[in-house]
């Protein structure tokens, strides 16, 4: 019988290593990638067996027309099948298990056995993202790219006793700062489930943290000089968000948010360019027989790569700064977060497919001046801005609030070709950010995240009675934000459209 899943959440905490530790951290995460990789390859090769069964094949081509003639009986009755027929080519988690089981002998001086299951799982979760997801490839883990190892429960391998950290012989302190009133209270109330240790890049080399998962509900954090909770619980109120590859917009009762998401990861950005073309021109100094005449790497040969001093330098440096933008986009997400709660607890917004917006067009156009439109669509504002993590952090913070995040059908509701007033539905370009709702001028992301906001129960439309009742208000809070945008020094995305309230 599976096991119930229970709410819970991470405190990290940093491990205290002196060199010879490190040394021992640093050989288990290579014999883990090792374990990794092999049960990998394991994993590939008995899935191409199994893909090359006719009985497989035969079932998947059956289980494609049930799915079209809406046979229900028999889909479930082709999953089944497949299933067993899996199961024979050894494509379980249980498999996976016990196969790096047995590779894990000749480690288990340094990988327990609980340890070893979870790197199989994770084995698993690429493997099953081919066989029942949209995956296409899996791939091996490189030197040093393993980031965390983590075991299965806090009764054995990777305990956490009081203060410190055991682990097959290793004894770990843990820093933990006297005021951190969070931490305190996280440990003294709830359960750890399990713990995982992780690994980032720093300037001078890796460093390894502890993060504890623990159970339950995470406490409020609290100022830490008068003790007070930093902000109070949302009011049970409707909030609608807007999300766009780079801008979110919120609407709320008491109140509306326009902004660029992560407008400090441009001077990241371009600190990582400048780092990446100084890590070229030292790869290509040090190993000048690997490229071609024309700058390109050499194909069809092994090559060996010389990695100087300097590059090692260099390269730490580059993965510190990554490191470092990634913990300062989760925090500004977070900041937004806790802002979207605060106008509200009961969160609306469309159900947005990030991942097709990331992929190429397929379709080769033409523009009026006869040249071909680029294939390329939003996949690096995605990655710069990462729109689906701030929706993950709302999604899982608004039920601590008491609340909860409702997805609503983008091609039913379409919030953006909407008018309340006239009840008309008007297809707008991607050039045209604002509209004009019972002749006032009203940026069109706003809009959207108030028609959000106003849904029906059934999450299909929106409530125009709602909508007239409360539209004047929500103008009053529109108005003053755009004001404020407009009064800015600050630079301002092209996506507000406020050069068309600044001409009106």
């Amino acid at each position: 019988m599976a096991k119930s899943k229970t709410a819970s959440f991470v405190v990290e905490l940093g491990l205290v290593t002196h060199q010879n530790e490190q040394v021992v951290l640093d050989k288990r995460f290579k014999i883990a990638e090792k374990l990794y990789n092999k049960v990998l390859y394991h994993a590939q090769t008995q899935l191409t067996e199994l893909y090359k069964n006719h009985r497989y094949q035969d079932v998947l081509a059956e289980r494609r027309l049930s799915i079209k003639a809406n046979d229900k009986n028999r889909v479930t009755a082709c999953n089944k099948e497949l299933q067993t027929i899996q199961k024979t080519f050894g494509m379980t988690e249980y498999a996976l298990h016990a196969y790096i089981g047995r590779m894990r002998e000749a480690y288990k001086k340094h990988i327990d056995s609980f340890t070893a299951q979870k790197i199989a799982s994770a084995v698993w979760t690429s493997v099953s993202s081919l066989l029942y997801g949209k995956g296409k490839k899996v791939r091996f883990k490189k030197f040093g790219q393993l980031e965390s190892l983590e075991g299965k429960s806090n009764a054995t391998g990777m305990r956490f006793k009081g203060d410190r950290l055991e682990w097959n012989g290793l004894i770990l302190p843990v820093t933990m700062r006297a005021n951190d009133l969070f931490v305190q209270e996280s440990l003294s109330l709830h359960r750890v489930k399990y713990c995982r240790i992780v690994r980032k890049a720093f300037k001078g080399g890796d460093q390894y943290f502890l993060q504890l998962v623990l159970e339950g509900i995470p406490p409020v954090k609290r100022n830490n000089n008068t003790g007070m909770p930093r902000r109070q619980p949302a009011p049970n109120a409707e909030v609608g968000i807007d999300i766009g590859t780079s801008t979110v917009a919120v609407a709320g009762d008491d109140g509306v948010i326009l902004k660029e998401l992560f407008p400090e990861g441009a001077s990241y950005d371009h600190a990582i360019h400048l780092l990446q073309r100084k890590l070229d021109r030292s790869r290509r100094a040090t190993n000048p027989a690997n490229f071609t005449v024309d700058g390109t790497v050499k194909q069809g040969v092994k090559l060996t790569w010389v990695r100087s001093k300097n590059y090692m330098k260099i390269r730490f440096r580059l993965k510190d700064l990554y490191r470092r933008r990634a913990v300062a986009l989760k925090e500004a997400h977070n900041k937004t977060a806790n802002a979207i709660l605060a106008l509200g607890n009961q969160v609306y917004v469309e159900a947005m497919d990030f991942r097709a917006l990331m992929k190429r067009a397929k379709e080769t156009t033409v523009n009026k001046n006869g040249r071909f439109n680029r294939k390329k669509r939003y996949g690096k504002s995605i990655g710069y801005h990462a729109p689906a993590m701030l929706i993950a952090i709302v999604k899982q913070k608004a039920p601590q609030e008491g609340g909860a995040l409702y997805e609503v059908d983008t091609f039913k509701f379409r919030a953006s070709q909407y008018n309340h007033v006239n009840d008309t539905y008007i297809k707008k370009t991607r050039d045209e950010r604002t509209t004009f709702v019972a002749g006032q001028l009203v940026q069109r992301d706003l809009y959207s995240a108030f028609l959000l906001k106003n849904s029906q129960p059934t999450r299909n439309e929106t409530d125009r009675t709602k909508c007239s009742a409360t539209f004047d208000t929500f103008m009053a809070h529109h108005d003053t934000c755009i004001q404020t945008l407009c009064q800015s020094t600050g630079r301002q995305s092209c996506n507000f459209g406020l050069r068309d309230f600044q001409l009106a």
